[in-house]
Parts: structure tokens; sequence; C-alpha cells
């Protein structure tokens, strides 16, 4: 049996409606793609600057 989370008032934490996972794993992607992406792209443009 899983162990349930509890509130601080000491209610069981509801859990998240199981359509959410998705969803949430869709917006991480929204975000963490493009933000790689620029990463990548200032360090490959920034590398020269710091080569002879």
């Amino acid at each position: 049996m899983p162990e349930q989370t509890t509130t601080e008032a000491g209610r069981p934490a509801p859990e998240p409606p199981s359509n959410q996972v998705p969803r949430l794993v869709i917006t991480w992607l929204v975000v963490t793609v493009p933000l790689a992406y620029g990463l990548f792209q200032t360090v490959r443009s920034v590398i020269p600057l710091f080569t002879s």
C-alpha cells in the first residue's frame, strides 16, 4: 500500500488528476527545449572569445 502524504492539518493531501501529468510534461518541454537551445547557442558563440 503506498504511503499517503498529509497536509499540515493532518488530512491526506489530494492527488492531482491523472490528466494533468501529460500537460505538466508538455509545459516543461515548452520551457526547457528553447532554454536549452538558447544556452547551447550562447555557449557556442562565446567559445571563440576564450580561445586564441
